[in-house]
């Protein structure tokens, strides 16, 4: 069967199908009742469903035989409306006794396929992101929300919900792994807009914010969700949220308690931030706050150079050096010292820093490499 046979039926926000390039919304259609049939039969399409079944939902007020009459009259109106936008009425098969979609069409709905996509992702598959994209594209609003009050599409509209709300998940994460952090946040608004109780989603969109330099939106956000959980569910934010505002809070206290001449000591474009001595020690006795405060742990580094011979400038080393850290760690310089703060980092852990500098060292050419004192802070 071509393409172009298919009959498409989409039912994620404002329902509508289209066939042989032709789109219906069903707002043309005699009976609405038979547009509702139309589509609870889409739901069950692969079985056949009893007209009791169907007496049951739609005419729960009418006896068995009242219900059966009024059943086959709407199936009637089904097909005919049906049959007007030009798809074959036998699309509605009678088998007996019930009523079930004719498996003898191909039959295609955004909502299968979404939720066979969405699964995959959360059995731990993975999807490239071009093709997350198009299913958060796809997912254009709640599933038959016109029928939101209807008892029997509440369970599949809760499951598409929780996999849209995944989907959001997981595609952020990808974009701000890849440091696309304009789009990360604009996919978390969604997913907060749509459940504003997600903390998970509040700790990345809070972390993207501040990767775009919008902090005062970042602790905004955080007050915000803050008043949320307490108000509508009686809680704070968990541990990790805590920690992360608390991060940024103090960050933002160094930039209002210090003015940096960013030309005398500028940020690196990558890797550690290089500032004077002032400004490390500011940052150095809020990093002990916080490393106190959550019971964590950082590193401090203090390289000296005294004694070794140089061909490059100490200021050129050391910014070569920052450029070997990772983002968030801070560097200065004193008396022909690097001091160096590593965040969120223990001795187990600062092997792999220690094996950078070996390695820029012999890049170097030193004949003398310089001491290193280096220390937990906890």
């Amino acid at each position: 069967m071509s393409e172009e046979e298919k009959i498409s039926f989409y039912g994620l926000g404002p329902f509508y199908y289209q066939y042989q390039g032709k789109r219906f919304d069903g707002s043309n259609w005699i009976s609405k009742r038979a547009l509702y049939l139309l589509m609870y039969l889409l739901l069950a399409k692969d079985r056949n469903v009893a007209a009791e079944e169907l007496v049951d939902v739609f005419w729960e007020e009418s006896d068995l035989e009242d219900g059966k009459n009024k059943l086959y009259n709407t199936i009637y109106l089904l097909r005919r409306s049906l049959a007007k936008d030009g798809i074959p009425k036998d699309i509605i098969e009678s088998v007996s006794g019930g009523y079930s979609i004719n498996s003898s069409y191909q039959i295609w709905t955004d909502w299968e396929y979404f939720e066979k996509k969405t699964n995959q992702l959360i059995h731990g598959e993975d999807l490239a992101v071009e093709e997350l994209e198009h299913l958060f594209q796809l997912y254009r609003g709640d599933f038959f929300h016109s029928l939101r009050y209807e008892g029997w599409t509440e369970i599949q509209r809760e499951k598409l919900r929780e996999n849209y709300l995944t989907l959001i998940g997981v595609l952020s994460e990808k974009l701000f792994t890849a440091q696309k952090y304009r789009d990360t946040v604009n996919y978390l608004h969604s997913g907060i807009r749509y459940d504003p109780y997600r903390e998970n989603f509040y700790l990345l969109y809070i972390k993207a914010l501040v990767k775009l330099g919008r902090i005062a939106e970042a602790i905004n956000s955080y007050k915000k969700c803050e008043k949320i959980l307490k108000e509508e569910l009686d809680v704070l934010p968990g541990q990790k949220l805590k920690e992360e505002y608390h991060r940024i809070r103090m960050n933002q206290d160094i930039l209002e308690d210090i003015e940096v001449d960013l030309n005398e000591n500028p940020v690196l474009s990558s890797g550690a931030m290089f500032c004077n001595m002032e400004v490390f020690n500011k940052i150095f006795e809020l990093e002990i706050r916080y490393v106190k405060r959550f019971k964590k742990e950082f590193v401090l580094m203090i390289i000296d150079f005294n004694n070794v011979e140089l061909e490059l400038s100490l200021q050129k080393i050391t910014e070569k050096v920052g450029n070997k850290l990772r983002t968030g760690d801070v560097v200065s310089i004193l008396n022909n010292k690097v001091y160096i703060l590593l965040r969120d980092m223990s001795l187990v852990n600062s092997g792999i820093i220690m094996t950078r500098f070996n390695q820029f060292y012999k890049e170097l050419g030193l004949v003398k490499k310089p001491s290193i004192d280096i220390r937990e802070i906890n």
